[in-house]
């Protein structure tokens, strides 16, 4: 199938954008996440748009052209600016979470139905990692030889170069860090399952191969930033004012707070350090409590909230001024009372005329209750 026509869609765009209305959104943001007094609490509403209105492309059509991906990437941009609700604008090259994996030599598969993922290396690649086999070079253009991360970075030239003759989109727009994951959860794609059990049998090895996950993460943030030109410190899109990179951390709720605290956190920690970000996990993490004093930490994103209780998460993340960000599960009333800054959410409604209503009633009362909160 051809790749689209670009234009009418971003000329669309350029005439909806409001950059005054950004301007406040993104003070409204930073007052949030510095625990500063807000009007509301930043939330964004989510509805599904029908194809004849912005069109829709498998994962594997986005994953074969770049146009489609751009596409797919701008139709949030598209919902925001239409509804002109609190989210901020970001695309990334949406690639999966294999990217960083690739760089070790996990092949990547793609489906029409989800994004691509990573599959572990062969018990020898795994030895020569382990034995400290460098991994390739990535500032400068040396990464031209690895595939997957030429094709992410090639995409993410092609977003700004887009954008450059659509001044309000170029200003408006940010350039999203890819899907970096984490230590452990890279780790996880390139050893495969057996590393749960290497945890207890060669903990010392898991720490060396997370350790070089750092390194090479850094590596490719760096080298993001010095393509799109952006910020090192700020991750930009929904994610503005938390810092330069998201640690994901999926894969390590599967462990319990004595391994997270003793091999993965410090890895975390390290990541971290240079540029600050926020931390993402999905599923019950037993010891999400412990990544509140990790240094340049500045959010937590618990994708799965009923897995929490959100009164005495927030309290516990209110006294270490540890944002919490895209809450995605209804407040009962006594959260509504007592979370006013410091967070922020996701709603999601049946259409358009719903989304209107809700963010009507968010800026006229300071809430916009979803309909299992009414």
């Amino acid at each position: 199938m051809a790749s689209p026509n670009l234009t009418p869609y971003l000329e669309r765009l350029e005439a909806l954008i409001d950059l005054d209305h950004v301007a406040r959104t993104r003070e409204l943001h930073r007052r949030a996440f510095a625990f500063e007094p807000v009007e509301h609490v930043p939330t964004t509403v989510l509805y599904h748009t029908p194809e004849e209105e912005w069109p829709h492309f498998t994962f594997q059509e986005i994953y074969d052209d770049p146009a489609k991906m751009l596409l797919g990437q701008l139709h949030d941009v598209y919902v925001g600016a239409k509804l002109q609700d609190d989210r901020l604008y970001g695309i990334r090259a949406n690639y999966g979470t294999g990217i960083i994996a690739s760089i070790f030599g996990c092949p990547t598969v793609t489906f029409e139905d989800s994004l691509p993922i990573g599959l572990a290396v062969t018990p020898d690649r795994l030895a020569a990692i382990l034995a400290g086999e460098p991994p390739p070079a990535i500032a400068d253009g040396a990464y031209r030889s690895l595939p997957l991360l030429s094709r992410a970075f090639d995409t993410v030239a092609y977003y700004r170069e887009t954008l450059r003759p659509y001044p309000k989109l170029a200003r408006a727009v940010g350039s999203q860090m890819l899907d970096i994951q984490g230590p452990f959860d890279n780790a996880s794609i390139i050893w495969g399952s057996a590393i749960f059990a290497a945890l207890y049998e060669a903990p010392e090895q898991v720490v060396r191969l997370m350790e070089q996950v750092v390194d090479v993460t850094l590596a490719v943030v760096r080298e993001h930033r010095r393509i799109d030109g952006c910020p090192l410190d700020e991750h930009d899109g929904a994610w503005q004012m938390l810092g330069g990179l998201c640690v994901r951390n999926d894969s390590s709720i599967c462990v319990g707070p004595r391994h997270y605290r003793g091999l993965i956190r410090g890895c975390d920690e390290r990541l971290l350090a240079p540029y600050g970000g926020w931390m993402h996990f999905c599923g019950r993490a037993a010891w999400w409590p412990d990544v509140l004093g990790i240094p340049n930490l500045r959010g937590i994103n618990p994708y799965q909230g009923e897995f929490y209780d959100l009164y005495s998460m927030y309290e516990r993340c209110e006294a270490a001024r540890m944002s919490i960000v895209q809450w995605t599960k209804p407040l009962d009333r006594r959260c509504r009372e007592r979370i006013r800054t410091g967070f922020s959410r996701i709603i999601w409604a049946a259409d358009y005329d719903a989304a209107r209503r809700l963010v009507d009633r968010l800026h006229a009362t300071g809430h916009a209750d979803s309909e299992e909160e009414a």
